[in-house]
């Protein structure tokens, strides 16, 4: 679409000639896509977009269409983009420091929630490098308890208290930076109810196989462990033991093809029971669930 036009532009004209680009580039969902980015121009919702197809874009509006559509065709991410994901039914603040919330964790939410439901008091979880917050907020919206939220980046952090604070849930979730379980008070060993983490787990082996889009754009911290891929895990299933509470639970996800590796590491590591695989939406075994003996 051309930003020198001898008549106005309708939005109608817009997402046609969006959509039509993006298509050509080989962008997947070319036509969300565009309706996203225009959205984002015009600063609307979907239903006001299309009760308003037939009114005209200005200049300015239309070169920021352009600088949008190119964006998304260079690879950048469209969350990236509009700042802006979907996480369990929540809207989300996510910019190129954290790691853009996927569908496949939101089974280890749903793990969770089916897990601790049922308490009858208010729980206390560890969201072990908790990123954009988008687990903790998951389960701060859905359960009576308090979330203690570790992330090492203070950049990743910025993000999550937006989230936080975007959502009223600043007396449910605590933010604490430092890395990992040596940033916790030492008031909660034994005192944990629910373990629960998205750790790095991608090999850097695999990095060049991965889509332009995670590769160049999401951040390599938050995505790649430093070993084979469970060296983050260990650590986790490791130090776990001294925070959860006889009963506590342990949820991992876990990357393609590593779930049984990890089933296999938390029997290993004693002082655990229970242990347990649960496919995501495709089928693939997400996540694992352990008890503390």
């Amino acid at each position: 679409m051309s930003n020198n036009t001898s008549h106005p532009v309708t939005l109608t004209e817009a997402l046609d000639s969006g959509t039509k680009r993006l298509r050509s580039c080989g962008i997947d969902s070319a036509t969300v896509v565009a309706e996203l980015l225009l959205m984002q121009v015009l600063k609307c919702q979907r239903v006001d977009l299309y009760l308003n197809l037939s009114q005209s874009m200005n200049q300015s509006q239309i070169a920021n269409f352009n600088a949008l559509l190119t964006q998304r065709i260079s690879g950048k991410p469209v969350q990236y983009i509009t700042n802006s994901a979907n996480f369990f039914g929540l809207d989300m603040y996510v910019d190129e420091n954290v790691l853009i919330p996927r569908p496949e964790t939101e089974i280890l939410v749903e793990s969770v929630l089916q897990k601790m439901s049922n308490a009858s008091y208010k729980l206390k979880i560890i969201d072990w490098g908790t990123g954009s917050g988008n687990i903790a907020l998951a389960l701060a919206c859905h359960l009576d308890c308090e979330v203690y939220a570790v992330e090492v980046s203070e950049k990743a952090l910025a993000v999550a208290e937006k989230n936080i604070l975007m959502h009223g849930l600043e007396k449910k979730i605590k933010l604490i930076r430092g890395d990992g379980f040596n940033a916790l008070p030492v008031q909660l060993k034994g005192k944990i109810d629910a373990i629960v983490a998205n750790p790095p787990y991608v090999r850097l082996e695999e990095q060049p196989s991965l889509p332009k889009e995670v590769r160049e754009f999401e951040p390599k911290e938050a995505l790649f462990d430093k070993e084979n891929g469970l060296f983050f895990t260990t650590e986790i299933v490791k130090g776990a033991r001294n925070f959860l509470k006889a009963k506590g639970l342990l949820a991992l996800e876990v990357a393609l093809g590593q779930a049984e590796k990890v089933a296999n590491l938390i029997n290993a590591a004693q002082g655990y029971l229970e242990i347990e695989i649960m496919p995501d939406l495709a089928g693939i075994q997400r996540v694992v669930l352990a008890r503390k003996k």
